[in-house]
Formats: C-alpha cells, sequence, structure tokens
C-alpha cells in the first residue's frame, strides 16, 4: 500500500498533533499508521526452504518505513530479514522475535526497528521447510515523515502555536561545545516509540536508567517498543554536516511510571553512561530567577539547545524559572520548545543539576515533574548517581548552593546559616580551602561571623562533603538588605584538586526592621467576588461581559479556572469567540493614598493567552483623573496557567488622593480563551499607630543595641510604636526591653504629690542587659493627643494651669539614679513625639510638670532610713514626729500604709514581705510630707 501525503495535510495533522502534544500530554506524532493484513504463516507451513516469503511497503517521499510484527515464532535457524534495496540498511530477527534484555528475553509483538528509507522488503528465510511453528503476522505499517517535510510542517504551524516564545533563539549543540553545558547534553536522546512517536529522554544516573514523560512511553509494551538515538546532532555550529549517531538500543524494560508528575523511568539493556555520561535529579528545587538551559530534541530534530530567551529572561536575556510553586507544583519558564521536547531535563546552570523534566508548552511553558517530588516518587528505584550529582570531570570544589537568603530578625539572638562544600572527585592530594570574606555589605563580626574554621581539608581519596556555619546576628537598625560574600581560595598542595564554578556564596540577610513611617498596614478594598458584582463596573462591547463564575460554569472546551472553589470574576472569550474590544472591569471606589508611603494592589489570577499568541492586552490599570485617562500598572500579563498570586505596585501613587483601578481585557476581535481574578485587595503602608495599652510581656519590644543607630520599639503583637532609642555614642546595652507599664488618658499623684500636681498616667520602662548611666542617648516617646489632653482636663480639674508645654521627662534608672529632661514637643499625624536626651536608656519614665517631680527633693534631710538598701528592718529617725508612713512602688501604686499615735520620732518598719526592687517611702509630719527612695533586696 502506497500512502501519499500533501505538504498541506502534513502540515495540518502536525499542527493537530502538535497542540495535542503541547496542551494536552500527546507526544509528538511523525508518521502515519495503517493496518495492514500480511501473514507469512501459509508459505512458512511447507517443505520449501530459502525464501518462502517477501512483502513489500512503500511510500514515496515517506522519511522511514517500519512494521508491526505479531505472533513471531520461528524454528531455531530460521530468520526474518527487513532491509530497504535503495539504502541496504537492514535488520534481522529469529526465534520469538525481538531481544529484549542482556538475558536474551524475547517478545514476539513488537515494531521493528526503522529503516530511514521510503521503501523497504520483510523476508523470511527457512531452513529446511517447517511444519512445527507459527511463522508471524504483520498488522500495521508506519509510514514516517522526511525531516524536510517535519521542519517545513513546523514552520507551517509555528505562526499560530507558540511553544516558541516570540523568536526562537534554540540553537545547534554544537554551538555550545567545550562548555559543561554540553557535555550534560550528551546525555540526552533522541526517542521514538512505536511506529512515529516522537520524544526525549536522558540518562538518570549511572546505571543506563532513561527518563522521559509518562506521555511519551506509557507503559511496558511502549518500553519494549522505543529507539534510543544517541549523539544525533550536527558536527559543527551552522548546521550543516550530520554526526555520526549511535542506535543505542531498540528497545528497553519498564521501571516505573507516574501520570500526574508525567515521568517513566526504563532500563537500557547496554549502558551507555561510560560514553555520554549521565544527568542527578536536584534535591534542592528551583526558585524564581534561577538559570537554566534545556537540551532537547525539537520537532525531533538534530539536537538543539535553550539558553537564551528573548521573554522574560535575566538581565542578560538567559531563560529562567518564572514559576516555581502552585498546586500541584508547576515549575515555569520562556524557555523555547517545541513538539518532540517532551521529556528534555530542565536544568540549572549554577550546578548542572535537573530541576524539572519538561512536558508543556504554551509560553510559559513548563512541568509538573519538580526535581524534589521526582525524587520522592521514584523512591527506592532511584539509580545511583541520581540526586545531587553534577558528576564534573575534574575533582572540582564549590558550593552546595550560590546563595543563600535568611530574613533578619529584630531579636536579642542569633541565626546559624549551615552551608555545604561539594567536592566533585576525590584528589590525588590534600586539598585546603579557605574561606574569605570580601565583597559583601555586611559587616564581619558584627553583623556576622564564621563559627566553623575558616580553613576546610578534603583529605586526598575523599570528596565527602564538609559544612560550615555563619552566624547572623539580628539587629533592628533599618538597613536595607545586607550581604556576605563568601570566596573560595584553594591550596591543591600539588595534587589535581581545583575551584569549580560555584566557587562563590551570597548569603542575603532580609532586612524586616522599620521604622514608624512605613508601619502600619492599612487595608483600603477587599472583594472575593461571592456571588455579586456590586463593587465593580464593566463596561464594553461583549455580548458575554465579565461575570461571578466558578471554575465549573467559568471553563470551557480549551479553557480551564480549575483550582479555586470559590467564586470569581472573569471573561471567557473562548466560549463564544466575541469581539471584545477594551473590556473594562472598574472598581468603583476611589482611593485615597495621601497618607502612606507605599501601596500596593494583589490578586489571584489565571489567565491563557500564549503570550500574545491570539493578540490579546490585558492589563491592571491606574487612573488619578476619575477614568478619563488609563495607564498600565506593569507590563501585560502574561500566561497563568495555574491560579497565581500577583502583587502590583502603586507606590508611585502614594500621597495622592484620587487613585482608581480597573482591568483591561482586549482581544482583537481574536480567540483569546479567558482570564480570571478573585480575591482583589488594595492595601497601604502609613504612618504606625501610637501603643497606649499597658503591654503584657509577651509583646515587649525585645531589640538589641551594641552599637551607634537607631531602633524602633514596636509592641510585637499588633505593631504600635512605642519609641525610638538613638545610640549616639555607641554604647553596648546589649539586649533592650521596651514596654508600656502604665497607660490612660488621666493623671495621677506622683510619688505622693498632691491636688494639681499630677503626673501623665501613660509611663515607660526600659530595661538593659548592660544599663550605663554615663552615656548619651536620645529616646523620643510616642503619645497620643487623648493621653496628653486628657492629663491637661485631670489638671484643670484639680484647679490647676499645667499644659503640656509644662511637661518634663523624668527617669529613675534601675541603679537608684534618676534625671530629669526638658523634652522637646513635636507633632506625628495629630498625636506627639516627645524627644529627650539622656545619660542612659535604662529605667522607668514619667511624664509630669517640674513642681509636680520635685517632690522628691523636698526637705530629705529631714529625716533618715537606714540601712538602705534592706533586707528586712527598715528604720526612720525623724526630726518631727511621725504622722503616717506610705510606700509605694516605682510605678507609683500604694503597698502600704501606717499610722502611728504617740508623737514618735523614730519607727521600724517591717519591709520582708516585699518583693525585690525600688520603692518610695512618703512620711507625714506636721501637715508635711517628705518622700525618700530606698531598696529592698
Amino acid at each position: 500500500m502506497i500512502k501519499k501525503i500533501t505538504l498541506l495535510t502534513l502540515a495540518l495533522f502536525i499542527n493537530f498533533t502538535l497542540l495535542h502534544a503541547q496542551d494536552d500530554g500527546g507526544m509528538l506524532k511523525i508518521a502515519d499508521e495503517f493496518p495492514v493484513n500480511a501473514s507469512a504463516t501459509l508459505d512458512y507451513n511447507t517443505n520449501n526452504s530459502g525464501m518462502v516469503y517477501q512483502k513489500e511497503f512503500r511510500s514515496n517521499g515517506s522519511g522511514y518505513v517500519k512494521v508491526y510484527f505479531n505472533n513471531f515464532d520461528l524454528k531455531p535457524g530460521d530468520y526474518v530479514k527487513v532491509y530497504s534495496p535503495i539504502t541496504l540498511d537492514e535488520i534481522t530477527y529469529s526465534n520469538q522475535g525481538k531481544v529484549i534484555g542482556s538475558q536474551n528475553e524475547m517478545i514476539s509483538s513488537f515494531w521493528s526497528r526503522t529503516i530511514w528509507s521510503d521503501h523497504i522488503v520483510v523476508e523470511l528465510y527457512s531452513t529446511q521447510g517447517n511444519n512445527t511453528h507459527y511463522g508471524f503476522d504483520i498488522d500495521t505499517v508506519a509510514y514516517g515523515y522526511s525531516m524536510d517535510k517535519i521542519n517545513d510542517a513546523f514552520q507551517y504551524v509555528q505562526s499560530d502555536f507558540e511553544s516558541i516564545c516570540s523568536v526562537d533563539d534554540k540553537e545547534a549543540i554544537e554551538c555550545y561545545n567545550g562548555t559543561e553545558m554540553y557535555r550534560k547534553a550528551k546525555a540526552v536522546c533522541r526517542l521514538l516509540i512505536g511506529g512515529g512517536g516522537l520524544c526525549t529522554g536522558w540518562l538518570l544516573g549511572t546505571d543506563g536508567n532513561i527518563m522521559t514523560n509518562n506521555h511519551c512511553i506509557g507503559d511496558a509494551n511502549d518500553a519494549l517498543n522505543t529507539e534510543f538515538l544517541f549523539n544525533y546532532q550536527y558536527a559543527e555550529c551552522a548546521g550543516i554536516t550530520d554526526a555520526v549517531s549511535d542506535m543505542v538500543a531498540t528497545t528497553s524494560t519498564f521501571i516505573q511510571t507516574d501520570a500526574n508528575l508525567d515521568f517513566t523511568l526504563v532500563m537500557l539493556p547496554v549502558n551507555p553512561v561510560p560514553t555520554y555520561g549521565y544527568l542527578s535529579l536536584a534535591s534542592n528545587p528551583p526558585s524564581v530567577g534561577e538559570r537554566i538551559y534545556i537540551p532537547q530534541h525539537p520537532g525531533g530534530r538534530r539536537k538543539e539547545i535553550a539558553v537564551n530567551t528573548d521573554t522574560n529572561g535575566d538581565v542578560n536575556g538567559f531563560a529562567q524559572i518564572t514559576n516555581a510553586g502552585g498546586l500541584p507544583s508547576r515549575v515555569e519558564y520562556h524557555c523555547d520548545t517545541e513538539g518532540g521536547s517532551s521529556g528534555s531535563p530542565v536544568l540549572r546552570y549554577s550546578d548542572n543539576l535537573v530541576v524539572a523534566i519538561h512536558n508543556t508548552g504554551g509560553c510559559p511553558n513548563g512541568s509538573f515533574g519538580r526535581s524534589d517530588e521526582l525524587i520522592a516518587a521514584i523512591g527506592a528505584n532511584m539509580p545511583n548517581g541520581g540526586v545531587d550529582d553534577p558528576n564534573p570531570e575534574s575533582p572540582s570544589i564549590g558550593f552546595g548552593n550560590a546563595n543563600l537568603t535568611v530574613n533578619e530578625a529584630t531579636g536579642c539572638d542569633y541565626q546559624d546559616i549551615d552551608f555545604t562544600l561539594r567536592m566533585a572527585l576525590p584528589a590525588t592530594q590534600d586539598a585546603d580551602i579557605t574561606f574569605l570574606f570580601q565583597g559583601g555589605t555586611a559587616t564581619n563580626n558584627s553583623d556576622y561571623e564564621l563559627i566553623t574554621p575558616s580553613t576546610v581539608t578534603f583529605l586526598a581519596g575523599d570528596n565527602t562533603d564538609k559544612t560550615g556555619t555563619i552566624r547572623v546576628y539580628n539587629d533592628a537598625f533599618v538597613e536595607g538588605e545586607e550581604t556576605i560574600v563568601v570566596e573560595l581560595a584553594l591550596n591543591a598542595n600539588g595534587g589535581d584538586a581545583e575551584l569549580g564554578l560555584q566557587d562563590t556564596l551570597t548569603v542575603t540577610i532580609k532586612d524586616d526592621d522599620y521604622d514608624p513611617s512605613v508601619g502600619n498596614l492599612i487595608n483600603f478594598a477587599f472583594d472575593d467576588f461571592e456571588n455579586t458584582l456590586s463593587n465593580w463596573t464593566v463596561t464594553g462591547n461583549a455580548t458575554t461581559p465579565f461575570a461571578i463564575g466558578n471554575e465549573t460554569t467559568a471553563s470551557s472546551t480549551s479553557w480551564s479556572a480549575a483550582g479555586n472553589a470559590t467564586d470569581f470574576v472573569f471573561i471567557n472569550d473562548d466560549a463564544c469567540n466575541c469581539t471584545m474590544d477594551n473590556e473594562r472591569l472598574m472598581y468603583n471606589t476611589v482611593f485615597d493614598l495621601s497618607n502612606v508611603s507605599s501601596s500596593s494592589v494583589s490578586f489571584d489570577i489565571i489567565h491563557t493567552d500564549s503570550n500574545n499568541q491570539y493578540a490579546s492586552d490585558t492589563y491592571a490599570q491606574v487612573s488619578t483623573d476619575n477614568g478619563l485617562t488609563w495607564v498600565n500598572l506593569g507590563n501585560e500579563f502574561i500566561t497563568y496557567s495555574t491560579w497565581t498570586n500577583l502583587s502590583l505596585d502603586l507606590s508611585a501613587y502614594a500621597g495622592q488622593s484620587s487613585v482608581m483601578i480597573s482591568f483591561l481585557y482586549n482581544d482583537l476581535g481574536n480567540w483569546a480563551y479567558g482570564f480570571a481574578i478573585d480575591n482583589f485587595s488594595v492595601d497601604g503602608n502609613g504612618d504606625a499607630l501610637i501603643r497606649t495599652n499597658v503591654n503584657d510581656g509577651s509583646t515587649n519590644a525585645t531589640l538589641p543595641l551594641a552599637s551607634t543607630g537607631v531602633i524602633y520599639a514596636y509592641d510585637t503583637g499588633d505593631g504600635s510604636i512605642m519609641a525610638d532609642i538613638v545610640n549616639n555614642d555607641g554604647t553596648d546595652y546589649d539586649c533592650i526591653d521596651v514596654a508600656v507599664s502604665r497607660s490612660g488618658t488621666s493623671g495621677q499623684s506622683f510619688q505622693g504629690s498632691t491636688g494639681a500636681l499630677l503626673a501623665m498616667d501613660k509611663q515607660f520602662t526600659i530595661t538593659t542587659t548592660q544599663p550605663s548611666q554615663s552615656s548619651d542617648a536620645t529616646i523620643i516617646f510616642y503619645l497620643t493627643e487623648a493621653e496628653v489632653s486628657g492629663w491637661e482636663t485631670a489638671v484643670a480639674n484639680a484647679g490647676g494651669s499645667y499644659s503640656r508645654s509644662d511637661l518634663r521627662i523624668f527617669r529613675e534608672s534601675t541603679s537608684g539614679t534618676s534625671e530629669t529632661v526638658v523634652p522637646t514637643i513635636t507633632d506625628y499625624n495629630g498625636d506627639i513625639k516627645m524627644t529627650g536626651n539622656f545619660t542612659g536608656i535604662d529605667g522607668v519614665f514619667s511624664f509630669a510638670p517640674e513642681q509636680t517631680l520635685s517632690v522628691t527633693n523636698f526637705e530629705v534631710d529631714a529625716f533618715l532610713i537606714y540601712p538602705n538598701p534592706v533586707n528586712n528592718i527598715l528604720t526612720i529617725d525623724a526630726k518631727f514626729t511621725i504622722d503616717n508612713m506610705t510606700i509605694y512602688d516605682i510605678n507609683g501604686r500604694l503597698i502600704n500604709s501606717v499610722s502611728l499615735q504617740g508623737n514618735q520620732l523614730k519607727h521600724q518598719l517591717d519591709v520582708t514581705a516585699l518583693s525585690q526592687g525600688l520603692y518610695f517611702i512618703e512620711i507625714e509630719s506636721e501637715n508635711s510630707k517628705y518622700v525618700k527612695k530606698f531598696i529592698k533586696r
């Protein structure tokens, strides 16, 4: 039977199969398969010898021909020859058919090996006739497309299908000869499955195992009927001369498959690892922004490699990971691929480990087989060298990771960051590695220090991983992101050890400290679209505009919004192919951002557009003139094939009072699939709220302060501000604790003061592990207008006339010393900041007029108290008769009051029951009051 295929028919067929391969998980088909009914049984069951059966298969212009044998059974000595009379390429089969294993196991139903010709002949030879064996049947023939026609067809369909993201940036693999990427790509092979399915595979580990997609090799029968072609590439970068390819195997043993992660693991009958090397999976999964490359057989062509990209690349134009999570986990990138690239390894450039197995196109292209999940799924079937083995050519030494990140805390402790140093192969001599810290912005021995020795040694013959530890000290300074850069210096001691490409480690310290101007998170709007669009206005020309839906109602044949169990707002062009021009979804509220320093809009999104494949323009937009003009907020939305949370920066509009937000969807009259959003939120950061309640101890601000700088003391529960502390002279206070220790909006007696001599209710307590009374510090206390004006009202009600300008800050240190400071009073968004300079930062801080505070200085020599400090009995020796004694704690709370009779001049007071600390005793004598401090041990 002869089958002629026109280029248009071929192009349409491949267009269908390509779409199926890239969107729905099918392999690239490059052959037409036809049923035939050819049996050699009657011709074989005779007494004839020599050639007893012959059958020709021809399709003019085909790239190859192969047939499917069934019930293959020949007596010993007989054989079948399949050959091309044009190229003279041939293969023979005997006994029970195709040899599939190292122990000469055989199968009787199988595809013949590919013969690269448009004409083959099948001949059966018998030595002495046959009366006991079946012969064989042929039930299918496959006529493969020529490579020229495949290439032409790809050119024809690529304008409509974009797995090539904009410009095709792939290159012949030979262009990278001499690089580690080229050496790694040697382990990649082309697969021809069955009669005409093309995919890419690669050697995993050292045992001769091949990894590819489940949608390429789905079961044991596929594994038995797959050809593995290595070194199928050009001999030079220009792509003119063919290299000598190597058909390593025409069968394999099925090991394991997983449809969800889309991988299959098989074992070859021979192990080509010594010739082609192997690849290894990364236990450390990929992260967004990591550079990658993909060696592959796109369209079944000779090996190419995707290194560069003109879409969503890094600053140098290299392909990178653009998504590494989601449910299920999906890795995405704009690294050019085509049908036939399915099963290709996605390699991380920094360590040349496989981070995903490619399986889908669509721009972003991607994979549901992330390396850490592949490792977990393969489990005990993992080949030797299959995990975290970069298998370089020399004993190179480098870091296990090029980058580590730590979120800097504000506590008074530290964080230990471990890093791994790896040696690829054992060296002939000891290799001494010294860690050098240079080039980073963090300060050694202040922000961090190396805990482990600065030099480690790989002994000759040993390549066991070494672990180092960097201790990162937390601080409370607002200083932005800092980096620690560790470089390696090698003394190979005359051996063959060398530094690898990854000889520098960068540890990034993320600063999580903030000052009051960005301390308070304000939510301006939130909408989860449950059953309503009442907050929005929809405009445009569509017959099916934006509407509320769910994953069932919003999805259609070619677009799915699955993965979101709640309602959301969507527009689905695929449902009707409507002409949608300038469909706008506008939030009705005008946002006042005049009092924020930064702002953002966030939302969950799912969007299918294949990177302008269908000419769709979809943006978030901003207006500041009531919707008359709109400006794009960021770039056009790319494809998000799974629900993804996005946050767009609105900080450029901070300070403006009339900000509007909308979403523009414009398909320019084309099919553009669909677009949906959920959980819309607009947030801003404004000035921090002021702490007014007493801290309960668990939310105190615990902060390190060991050097010059300013720290901001917040309640750790709600982020409300208490104080700014400025260390002016570099005193090492070590760890400090800041709390509001008394609260209220009125006034109260201070150390026995009476009448209008009232202190503010609010009081602060600061403790330090290393107090100093001779330092230079500035403290800014935050008070609300209600707290200050409430005190003024209380004073006025008591007959006084003091105002806030009369307030002083009184500091009573934990050592018993005190100081009174005249504060500078400034505005804080209608509230108040009081700033004072102090000789120490520990103690209780009170706010009162100087007349109130001076009660502690009245006639302090009118009586004596001793011993001071006291353990049990405190003696009061007065010049005048004692009428009454009252004890207050450091916060002004009444502890005990004693009235005396008989005009006593001396009295002993039992203070055994008091807790350790600072107290005040008030003596009333002849209508006068005297106050003195004492310390209870």
